[in-house]
């Protein structure tokens, strides 16, 4: 299972996951916030579902173990190295990745963990849909 990217300059795709994981808690951050470790490390111990909002081109150093899943086994848990602590890794976390530009370019390993889908509107796409 991988990660969703999602392609949104028209932020038609944050509406559907906000919507879709409601239930699941969804926590919105965005990359650089004060906030947004603290809020990875509570989403990814309970199980919590994670948006980062309008993202750009750079991802946080401090994201790559959880993007590729680089999970540890310490006495029977999984854990995720975050930063500086392990974090127990719940299996029922999600993280949802979003940027608004319609044409990214992104390391290849983050390529290769996520399922990009693009909501960009296009011409063809209005036409087919006459």
């Amino acid at each position: 299972e991988r990660w969703c990217l999602l392609i949104d300059p028209q932020t038609q795709g944050i509406l559907w996951i906000k919507n879709k994981e409601t239930e699941n808690n969804l926590q919105v951050t965005r990359m650089g916030h004060i906030k947004m470790i603290p809020a990875f490390e509570q989403a990814v111990a309970a199980g919590k579902s994670v948006l980062i909002e309008n993202m750009g081109e750079s991802i946080d150093a401090v994201l790559q173990p959880v993007i590729a899943r680089n999970m540890m086994k310490r006495g029977g848990r999984s854990v995720l190295k975050l930063g500086d602590k392990e974090i127990n890794y719940n299996p029922k976390f999600k993280l949802f990745m979003q940027t608004k530009l319609s044409n990214p370019h992104y390391p290849p390993e983050i390529q290769a963990e996520c399922t990009v889908i693009n909501f960009t509107v296009t011409q063809q796409g209005l036409e087919d849909q006459l």
